[in-house]
């Protein structure tokens, strides 16, 4: 998880922005603010690993601002304007998008930031052991707990307030929780959340083309905002 933060003096900008930041399942976003005065507080306890930033501020510049920086987070300006561009590259900004903010654009810069911030965090991350994770998956199916065994477990589908858990030479099961609750029940490091609707068992996966994976004879969607999730799991699945 990629933590950030976001600054413009312009309310309405920096709510549209809140919202789109949201909708990208990798981003935590920690704060927003008006005045890059108010994130300096958060900015000093490096509780930001990005920061989406308006460089028409006050009471200094974006570009000041990222100089004034001590502890040096990664940063994009968004702004109407060009007129920051040659200075924001020459200060190493990320990147530079101009408003308004689609999500396309802003999944971009996003999975450009995460390539460059997750190998830190993998090399830094502490191991757990492989005993630490339950091999069963205990969750309700009508009116009885039912166990799953994770590794029989081929993918599971949500559906609003349940999901579907599909298993290898069985019928799909509907189980009273939804994909948000099972996919903290899931064993980490193999299993992952591949589109709002969907979680697959890495081992079970056959191959993968133009974000599609199959499974057997099934083919599940691979969202943009989650692609990256998958290329860091399966990279991260692979014995060294």
């Amino acid at each position: 998880m990629i933590n950030c933060i976001a600054i413009d003096r312009d309310y309405n900008a920096l709510t549209e922005l809140k919202t789109q930041i949201e909708k990208i399942p990798f981003l935590s976003l920690r704060g927003t603010f008006t005045s890059p005065m108010e994130a300096n507080g958060l900015l000093a306890r490096r509780g930001a690993d990005l920061v989406f930033a308006d460089p028409d501020m006050e009471p200094i510049n974006g570009v000041d601002f990222v100089r004034s920086m001590i502890t040096k987070p990664l940063v994009v300006f968004v702004t109407n304007s060009k007129g920051y561009a040659v200075e924001a590259y020459n200060e190493g900004v990320l990147d530079y998008i101009l408003k308004p903010v689609t999500l396309d654009r802003l999944v971009r810069v996003a999975n450009k930031a995460y390539q460059l911030i997750m190998p830190a965090e993998r090399d830094t991350s502490v191991s757990v052991p492989a005993t630490a994770a339950s091999p069963y998956l205990f969750v309700k199916v009508d009116n009885r707990m039912q166990r799953f065994n994770t590794e029989d477990i081929l993918f599971i589908e949500g559906c609003s307030d349940y999901a579907r858990v599909y298993t290898s030479g069985a019928r799909p099961a509907l189980v009273s929780l939804n994909l948000k609750h099972i996919e903290k029940k899931l064993p980490p490091g193999t299993f992952c959340r591949v589109h709002r609707s969907y979680i697959v068992s890495l081992n079970r996966i056959d191959s993968i083309e133009r974000k599609r994976i199959r499974i057997g004879d099934r083919l599940i969607p691979v969202g943009d905002s989650y692609y990256p999730m998958l290329l860091h799991a399966i990279d991260a699945a692979v014995p060294a």
